[in-house]
């Protein structure tokens, strides 16, 4: 029968295409970026806001012949001083096999109990708080911003319903034992609005 020779051609073509994919998206054994910083602010009183979290979180992400398929990675975390300024140092990490697999990100997250999280549930930031925000970019673009001192407004929020729908969700799959200051953050809120039980393990 041909079928079973035409089905193997065509996984064989497109195997070779996810490698073409591959390399074309800069995959490499070494993997550098950074560094970022930046200050972030009360977008009312411009004032700065100390104890804020600031989260950067890498992927690694396969090629296959039926599309990429993503996962965790890294994740890095810093609290912002009494000016509201952040500081997170360059990342470095080995990508064992670059043909297949690459390291995407970061993705930024940004939390104050109290304050609108960045960028939030569905990216609430940019579509319920800051519609005309300059921050309001792809991955690649925002992640350029971040390593130029980039200022990021934070509204304080007015009532328990616009509390509890600004509580960020962590990463998939990423403990508290990676970002402890995160979700020490996330369950203080949760405390202070009478929610029970904790988030992170």
């Amino acid at each position: 029968m041909k079928t079973p020779k035409i089905l193997l051609l065509l996984f064989i073509n497109l195997f070779i295409l996810s490698i073409q994919t591959a390399f074309a998206s800069s995959a490499s054994i070494y993997y550098s970026d950074g560094s970022w910083s930046g200050r972030i602010i009360d977008a009312d009183t411009k004032g700065p806001i100390e104890g804020a979290v600031v989260v950067a979180v890498w992927y690694r992400v396969y090629s296959t012949p039926t599309g990429d398929s993503s996962y965790f990675f890294d994740a890095v975390e810093a609290l912002t001083d009494k000016d509201g300024k952040f500081f997170i140092s360059q990342f470095k990490a080995l990508n064992l096999l670059p043909i297949i697999r690459r390291i995407e990100g970061p993705d930024f997250i940004i939390y104050k109990p109290e304050y609108t999280a960045f960028p939030g549930w569905s990216y609430d930031y940019f579509y319920k708080y800051f519609p005309n925000s300059s921050l309001r970019v792809g991955r690649e673009a925002l992640a350029e911003l971040f390593k130029k001192d980039v200022i990021v407004e934070l509204r304080k929020l007015k009532t328990r319903d616009e509390r509890l729908n600004n509580i960020p969700g962590g990463p998939t799959d990423v403990s508290i034992q990676k970002l402890p200051l995160f979700y020490k953050l996330i369950n203080e809120e949760r405390k202070n609005l009478g929610l029970e039980g904790r988030v992170g393990g």
